[in-house]
């Protein structure tokens, strides 16, 4: 019905927003006519963040003309209009999936804006790099569904290295592994068990359930792979996992990738360090109903020397501090919220677009 709706109100955008007063000469009215679709969601968007949304004609309208403008791909306006009906005033909506609509709602509205080159401020550096986390390289429909976070995707290396390197005993018997990890795929992790560290595989990304979305037929909707804990919120949304350091981890990477570029033709860039084959990037794990033993890999603000290529980093945890991640109060672990020195970080910039699968052609090498 929605869409039925959009698509009359999409044709007649022009003329509805000349009866205000302002006529349809292209180019200057058309981004005169952005502005305004632009600033309704900005409103709408403050409101989502504390309560329930009225999903007036002034949405659909602003939704419409930003397909009509080029500016939002279909499947983006569709998405953030059943978003917006979420009923976030029930007492039992999920404090998850609050968190998730947030960061989806947010990163819809600055891949938009950056579309249509509109800057928002002292912080549009930053936010220029979120554009990425909604963009139409990443559109969640093919592949392996995520939450469009932001580390998606990283190599941790062989088994026997892992091994090696951060000495440890293999839990129980598993299979190599992907190359490369992407959320809801198998990845190694290092934790406690039972006063010894051991390495463990399990699946990347904590399942989360969107409540009140639903499929054609009223089922519910297959979870969502939450792969990213910002540092910041371990001491709320976090906290049940990060406040007990037996759900602590270090999960061995050789080099994690970023999407890079302009939304649709965004290219695979890696990152590794210098100094070290293989680092312990720190991290969060749980049991899971759905999936069995799931981890989620911590997140922390970026270097400005990085701040190009995204303004979030993984938090890296020297080898020195592994046994303080791994066992020190939540009190105590402020000081990892830092990101690692731009200056033994190592660039690699590729020409492999991310939404092919980013995988270099020596990904078993690595």
């Amino acid at each position: 019905m929605w869409r039925d709706t959009a698509a009359n109100a999409c044709d007649n955008v022009p003329f509805m927003f000349s009866a205000s007063g302002m006529s349809s000469d292209p180019p200057s009215e058309s981004h005169r006519l952005t502005l305004i679709a632009l600033a309704t969601l900005e409103d709408v968007l403050s409101q989502a963040h504390v309560g329930p949304v009225s999903r007036s004609w002034g949405v659909r309208l602003a939704l419409s003309w930003l397909q009509h403008a080029g500016v939002a791909e279909p499947w983006q306006a569709r998405q953030l209009w059943q978003q917006l009906a979420s009923e976030r005033d029930r007492p039992d909506y999920e404090h998850a999936a609050q968190y998730i609509e947030t960061v989806q709602l947010t990163a819809t509205l600055d891949n938009w804006r950056a579309k249509a080159g509109v800057s928002h401020g002292p912080d549009d550096w930053a936010r220029h790099h979120r554009v990425r986390l909604l963009a139409p390289d990443l559109d969640p429909r093919p592949g392996t569904p995520h939450l469009s976070c932001m580390c998606n995707r990283y190599q941790p290396g062989e088994r026997k290295r892992i091994i090696d390197f951060f000495d440890v005993r293999l839990l129980r018997e598993f299979n190599e592994g992907p190359p490369i990890v992407h959320p809801r795929e198998p990845g190694w992790v290092v934790r406690q068990h039972d006063g010894e560290v051991v390495l463990e595989q399990m699946t990347w990304g904590f399942p989360v359930y969107v409540r009140g979305r639903v499929g054609q037929r009223g089922q519910q909707l297959k979870p969502k792979p939450v792969n990213n804990a910002r540092f910041d919120k371990l001491g709320s949304f976090w906290k049940r996992w990060a406040a007990m350091p037996k759900y602590r981890c270090l999960i061995p990477a050789t080099r994690y990738a970023e999407a890079v570029g302009n939304p649709g033709s965004m290219t695979t860039t890696w990152l590794s360090l210098k100094s070290a084959p293989i680092f312990a990037w720190a991290g969060l794990w749980t049991d899971s109903d759905e999936w069995g033993p799931v981890y989620t890999a911590v997140m922390t603000t970026n270097c400005a020397e990085l701040a190009h290529i995204h303004d979030r980093s993984p938090v890296i945890v020297a080898p020195g501090d592994w046994s303080a991640w791994l066992s020190a109060p939540l009190s105590d672990l402020a000081r990892f919220d830092r990101p690692w020195p731009a200056g033994d970080m190592a660039v690699q910039e590729t020409q492999v677009l991310w939404k092919n699968g980013g995988e270099p052609e020596n990904a078993n090498l690595v």
